[in-house]
C-alpha cells in the first residue's frame, strides 16, 4: 500500500537575510578566536498569526574563520502571545548559483502555559564539508545569504517533521546546462530508446554516461548482446513510466519538480539506477512529508530495501523519542553494520545498512 503524504494546514513565511562585509566579520572572528569568544550577528523579522504580530530574531554566532568550524544559530520569538502557535523553522544557506543548502530545523510550541528556554541552537560543524569549498561560491561579493523558512501550523495538534534531519547531498558542481537544453529541445532526439512498459523514451547516451553510469552500462551491455533484435532499445518492465519520466527529468536537469508527491517510488528507482543524490533527496522528502511514528515500520522496510541508511537512522530516532535523540551514539563497523547505542547500554543493530558507503559524521568501530 503506498505511503500517504502528511496533510498539513500551514502558513509559510520566507525571510531572506544577507550578511554583508563577511571579510570584516571573519577578521573579528580571528581576533576573538584565541580568547574563546565568538562574533555574533542578529537579524529580526516579523510574522502574523491570528491577528497577532510576532517578532522573531535569529542570531549567528561565528566560531572560526571562513566557516571552517561552522557557526551556531539561535532562534526564538521576542514576545510571548496568547493563542497557541506551533512553529517549524528551517534554515538554509544560498550559494552564488542559487543552490539551497539545508543546515538545520527546529520545532517549537508556544502558548501561555508552555515553558521553554530562550534559545535554540544549531551547529553546522557536521555539514560544512557539504557546502561549496570556495569563498566566491559561498560568499559572492563578500556576502552570505541565509534563508529562514518559518512554518506556522494552523491545526491545533500538528504532526511535526522530525528535527534531527538527514542532510541532502550538495548539488553537482560541474552540472552542464547543455543537458537541460537537450531535455527541453525536441529537435535533437536521443540516440537510444528505453522502453518502459508501453512507453518508449529517447535518451542521449552522452547524458547517461555522465549522469547515470548504471543505465549507460545496461545500454552498452544490451548493444553487445548478439541475439538482440533491436540493439538500440533497452526495456524495463519493473518501473512505472511516469516514475521513469521523472528519473529522466532528474538525470537531465538535476531536479524533479514534484518529487515530494512521488518520493516513495523515486527512492526505489534511485536505488535501482544508482542515483545517490536523487536517493538522498527522496530520503529527505520521506522524512519530512511522510514519516510518522505510526508508519515508521513500513517506511523502515522501504528504507532497508533501498539501502537508504540516512532514512533508517531517522526512523530509529523517531521510534526512540522517549529518549533524548542526542543521547544516542551512532556508529558503524567497516562491513556496514549500523549500531545505535543508548546511554543505558541498550543497543540496536542493523546489518548491511550502509552498502553504498558509511554516512559522513558516523564513527567507525571494530567488528
Amino acid at each position: 500500500m503506498p505511503l500517504k503524504k502528511i496533510k498539513r494546514n500551514v502558513d509559510i513565511t520566507y525571510e531572506p537575510w544577507v550578511l554583508e562585509n563577511m571579510t570584516e566579520i571573519f577578521s573579528k572572528v580571528d581576533l576573538e578566536y584565541r580568547s574563546e569568544k565568538s562574533v555574533e550577528e542578529t537579524h529580526k523579522f516579523f510574522s502574523k498569526f491570528r491577528g497577532h504580530e510576532i517578532e522573531w530574531y535569529v542570531t549567528l554566532k561565528f566560531c572560526k574563520n571562513e566557516l571552517v568550524g561552522g557557526f551556531k544559530i539561535f532562534f526564538d520569538a521576542v514576545n510571548k502571545f496568547e493563542p497557541k502557535n506551533h512553529i517549524t523553522c528551517n534554515f538554509y544557506l544560498i550559494d552564488a548559483d542559487k543552490n539551497t543548502f539545508f543546515i538545520g530545523r527546529k520545532n517549537r510550541k508556544f502558548d501561555t502555559t508552555y515553558m521553554y528556554f530562550p534559545y535554540v541552537t544549531y551547529n553546522t560543524f557536521s555539514y560544512c564539508n557539504k557546502l561549496p569549498n570556495t569563498i566566491d561560491k559561498l560568499l559572492p561579493n563578500d556576502a552570505m545569504t541565509l534563508r529562514i523558512e518559518l512554518i506556522t501550523y494552523l491545526d491545533d495538534d500538528p504532526i511535526f517533521p522530525i528535527e534531527f534531519m538527514i542532510h541532502p547531498c550538495e548539488p553537482v558542481s560541474d552540472f552542464s546546462d547543455e543537458f537541460i537544453k537537450l531535455y527541453k529541445c525536441q529537435e535533437e532526439p536521443g540516440d537510444v530508446i528505453i522502453q518502459v512498459q508501453e512507453v518508449g523514451f529517447r535518451v542521449h547516451k552522452t547524458v547517461l554516461e555522465k549522469r547515470c553510469p548504471k543505465i549507460y552500462d545496461m545500454v552498452a551491455l544490451h548493444e553487445k548482446t548478439l541475439d538482440s533484435n533491436n540493439k538500440n532499445q533497452l526495456a524495463f518492465t519493473d518501473i512505472d513510466p511516469d516514475i521513469f519520466e521523472r528519473v529522466l527529468e532528474f538525470i537531465y536537469t538535476e531536479k524533479v519538480q514534484d518529487l515530494d508527491d512521488h518520493a516513495e517510488y523515486l527512492l526505489k528507482a534511485a536505488s535501482k539506477f544508482g542515483l545517490e543524490r536523487l536517493k538522498q533527496l527522496c530520503e529527505f522528502s520521506l522524512a519530512t512529508h511522510y514519516l510518522t511514528y505510526e508508519n515508521s515500520n513500513e517506511v523502515k522496510e522501504l528504507a532497508i530495501s533501498c539501502d537508504a541508511s540516512q532514512l533508517i537512522k531517522n526512523i530509529f530516532i523517531l521510534q526512540d523519542l522517549v529518549f533524548d535523540p542526542t543521547q544516542i551514539d551512532f556508529s558503524c563497523t567497516p562491513s556496514g553494520t549500523m549500531i545505535l547505542k543508548k546511554l543505558n547500554g541498550e543497543k540496536m543493530i542493523l546489518k548491511n545498512a550502509t552498502k553504498n558507503g558509511i554516512p559522513e559524521g558516523i564513527k567507525i568501530v571494530a567488528e
